[in-house]
């Protein structure tokens, strides 16, 4: 679990705020359709010059009410915290979602954001709704903010050319292995960060090193396959080819295993932090009949993660130009 001050709404503490600006909501992977919601509320408590609040919840309610055991969360707590933060949110407060939480009532919980937070104005998505058996649908919370004094705006949806953003078409397109596609509807390259760690060391015992890498669990992988990546090791960025998958031509996995080869990089990084960026896949995950076939594979994976980094950067070279 990563390190996160996880709340429990019934201990919600009274902030030093006369009035507020709120969103809630799971923000998971914090996509363009959310980015659009951040960029609303910021804008209307900046000039009603009033704090902008998140609330969003740790479990996300899909995981809690599914029983999801792995590999669902676009973002880790974390991640999610400082791309709301860096969207202008003042303060996330992540709040426990356990039974409790989900049986309060639509006006149990807004009159606790009354009381405590102070709530003047309540920013929400189309399809938002809150409280026991979802009966807070945004006629009810109109209502309430009535009732309790606060104003509730609705955002729009986000629609592109594959239709509307949400979490669940990107964690879609990512067991496609469709990490352009979910990368258009994030606003950003998909990311997984974790530690490298010791693996079996065959790679650097047939000339083809790769730091296995060991994320949050609970992180979303994309789908098995051979991919072009952005590496980022302290402070540098490298380009990479990166495997996610189970290994097959050596040994047979339970899980699939996430490792990196770093482009003209041979360093000891065990123990690092090492962020990689999907940008493109180049092929499936196949069973070769030896190490010569699957390293002369390596070698054409190599030459085509170049093309896709040159055409990447000739892209964005171009996007550049006024």
């Amino acid at each position: 679990m990563p390190d996160l001050n996880i709340i429990d709404f019934s201990e919600l503490q009274s902030m030093p705020y006369q009035e507020s600006c709120v969103t809630v909501g799971n923000f998971d992977g914090v996509h363009r359709g959310h980015q659009a919601i951040l960029s609303e509320i910021t804008r209307r408590g900046e000039s009603r010059n009033k704090p902008f609040i998140v609330i969003t919840f740790f479990p996300n309610p899909a995981y809690y009410f599914n029983g999801y055991k792995q590999g669902f969360y676009l973002s880790t707590p974390e991640e999610k915290e400082t791309l709301l933060k860096a969207l202008g949110a003042e303060k996330v407060l992540t709040v426990k979602f356990d039974r409790d939480f989900a049986n309060l009532t639509p006006r149990e919980f807004l009159s606790t954001l009354k009381e405590k937070l102070a709530v003047d104005l309540l920013v929400v998505g189309h399809d938002f709704t809150l409280g026991r058996d979802r009966q807070g649908s945004i006629a009810v919370l109109k209502s309430l903010g009535e009732v309790l004094s606060f104003r509730v705006d609705v955002v729009p949806p986000v629609i592109l050319d594959k239709g509307e953003i949400s979490s669940t078409a990107i964690r879609q397109y990512l067991d496609e292995g469709k990490v352009g596609a979910a990368a258009e509807l994030l606003g950003r390259s998909y990311a997984i960060s974790g530690e490298v760690v010791h693996g079996s060391d065959r790679g650097s015992r047939i000339g083809l090193p790769t730091a296995n890498i060991s994320p949050w669990p609970l992180k979303k992988l994309p789908g098995v396959g051979v991919y072009a990546s952005h590496v980022y090791l302290e402070g540098n960025t490298y380009q990479g080819i990166t495997n996610i998958g189970y290994r097959p031509t050596f040994e047979e996995q339970s899980l699939p295993n996430m490792e990196t080869h770093i482009l003209g990089f041979d360093g000891n990084i065990y123990g690092k932090e090492i962020t990689l960026e999907f940008i493109k896949k180049i092929r499936d995950e196949r069973k070769f009949s030896g190490v010569e076939s699957f390293l002369a594979q390596i070698e054409q994976d190599k030459a085509d993660a170049h093309r896709i980094f040159s055409y990447d950067q000739t892209q964005a070279h171009l996007s550049s130009k006024p």
